[in-house]
């Protein structure tokens, strides 16, 4: 059996590879190898353990954004497993421009709720209309009454982010985003798109630095990890689709 390798700078194709593997991954044989990847590392795909069409449903209509969470920790190694399967979301040209901030621990996820808390007085000062219009003078008031809308006393925080001045970050972290949520409710946590934080990430120079994020950064997915409080037995309706034929 001849064994091919491709080296990603003098591709056969036409000059432009993108590294995607594809060519590594449809060779049952392993034949041919990537000069950037090693075959020893690549899982097997497994397609015995791949869902049927009706778990995939019950996945993706089950999941439910949670917002009450129990009194317990999420540990470091869970995080990295979440992330570890959220890196392999699809991004354009395979340029994998997602990088990752972890806020681990009740109190430290509390002390970015704050900044947000203090980013949402600020512009209630100004009579911003987007405060007006989101409602921020009841948020931050009920966060001091010690009522949590903003961070929802969830054990961690994960944010996915990006170089600003690249296209394709934005959606590239909205995918591996919505990738982590889905894994969580794989692996039995629950999770939720923390929309506050994320403005006050992307315009609040003081939130941003409390993540260690540099001015010329961006977040596009924030997510609240946690166990759930509640378990759920229904799957409420969503409005019929409206479709362009």
């Amino acid at each position: 059996m001849n064994t091919i390798t491709v080296d990603k700078k003098t591709c056969a194709g036409d000059g432009k590879c993108v590294n995607c593997g594809h060519c590594f991954a449809v060779c049952p044989h392993g034949s041919i190898k990537l000069s950037t990847m090693d075959i020893k590392d690549a899982l097997r795909l497994d397609q015995s353990k791949l869902p049927d069409s009706e778990q995939v449903e019950m996945l993706l209509k089950g999941r439910r954004s949670i917002r009450v969470y129990k009194d317990e920790p999420v540990s470091k190694e869970a995080i990295e497993k979440l992330i570890d399967i959220a890196r392999y979301a699809p991004s354009g040209i395979n340029r994998q421009p997602v990088n990752w901030v972890v806020v681990l621990g009740k109190d430290k996820v509390h002390d970015l709720g704050e900044c947000v808390a203090e980013w949402m007085e600020n512009l209630v000062n100004v009579k911003s209309p987007m405060a007006v219009s989101m409602g921020f003078d009841r948020l931050a008031e009920s966060w001091r009454r010690g009522e949590d809308g903003i961070v929802r006393g969830a054990p961690c925080i994960v944010i996915a982010y990006g170089a600003k001045d690249d296209p394709m970050v934005p959606q590239s972290c909205l995918i591996a985003g919505t990738y982590l949520e889905l894994a969580a409710f794989g692996l039995g946590f629950g999770a939720c798109w923390a929309g506050y934080v994320n403005m006050a990430i992307n315009t609040d120079d003081n939130t941003k630095k409390f993540i260690g994020l540099s001015a010329h950064a961006t977040a596009g997915a924030v997510m609240m990890i946690g166990y759930s409080k509640y378990t759920y037995s229904r799957i409420p309706m969503r409005n019929a689709a409206k479709i362009i034929w």
